[in-house]
């Protein structure tokens, strides 16, 4: 990323940011948290828009035109003094709010991750205007179609969708707890019922149900532990109730099967 405007706050930040956009030019506001921790020192050199590198000269052109437009500060009109003065403050003001309100909601994406250096991006983070994560989108198996997009809160991933067939159809979800991995469902036939749904504890796998798709009731629940299936319940007859527990080995065997209660 290269700088292509120091701005004075975080309002003329976002202006030029805002500006950009409309020109087609991705970019985003950095230092806008140093800003705050700086409290009343200056902030020149701390408070910057940037972009690409290959987007340099057009964003530069831009910037120039919008800095032509501003008045200079000799002639910049004197504010009325008393009461006109604090409504002078109270519109700077409320416009700041409006514009930075405005800019915090428009979405900012990079020009992403070329894994296959095919020219293309494989993998693209969008970030808010602020420049905290919001999602990724991501090419994983390079036939040019996204198949996984993994969103963000305060940072952190916080759901996920993908397509595991890579069929164009997104069946499986994720969502996350603090960051790890809670639970996770498929739903293959895209019926709106997820047939199989796993639970976590801290990131790792912890249960897996399978669910019939005619009842919504579940055919078999799975416990692990390490990774490794121990022991089972299922219904083998079909009648809706859990009948029967298996228990597996360390290497996958059934070492017991008993009838449940």
């Amino acid at each position: 990323m290269k700088s292509v405007f120091e701005a004075s706050n975080t309002v003329e930040a976002h202006m030029v940011l805002h500006l950009l956009r409309q020109h087609g030019l991705a970019g985003r506001v950095e230092g806008e948290y140093l800003t705050g921790a700086m409290g009343d020192l200056p902030v020149a050199g701390l408070l910057r828009v940037v972009v690409e590198e290959p987007d340099y000269d057009a964003a530069r052109a831009v910037v120039a035109a919008f800095e032509a437009e501003q008045p200079r500060d000799s002639h910049q009109p004197s504010p009325p003094r008393g009461p006109g003065r604090l409504a002078w403050a109270g519109m700077g003001l409320a416009l700041g709010i409006v514009v930075t309100a405005a800019a915090l909601r428009i979405p900012a994406v990079d020009d992403g991750i070329d894994h296959d250096r095919d020219g293309l991006p494989d993998e693209r983070l969008f970030y808010s205007a602020s420049g905290q994560l919001l999602r990724v989108e991501i090419d994983r198996n390079l036939d040019h179609r996204v198949d996984a997009i993994v969103h963000y809160e305060r940072g952190m991933a916080a759901s996920e969708e993908d397509d595991d067939d890579f069929d164009g159809r997104f069946e499986t979800r994720l969502f996350y707890r603090h960051g790890n991995l809670e639970r996770s469902e498929v739903d293959a036939d895209g019926d709106g019922l997820a047939e199989w749904r796993a639970a976590y504890r801290d990131g790792v796998l912890d249960s897996a149900t399978v669910i019939e798709p005619s009842t919504g009731l579940p055919l078999r629940v799975e416990h692990y532990r390490l990774g490794r299936l121990t022991q089972a319940e299922q219904d083998d007859d079909r009648d809706g109730r859990l009948d029967t527990r298996l228990v597996y080995g360390p290497l996958g065997q059934v070492t017991s099967r008993e009838p449940l209660p």
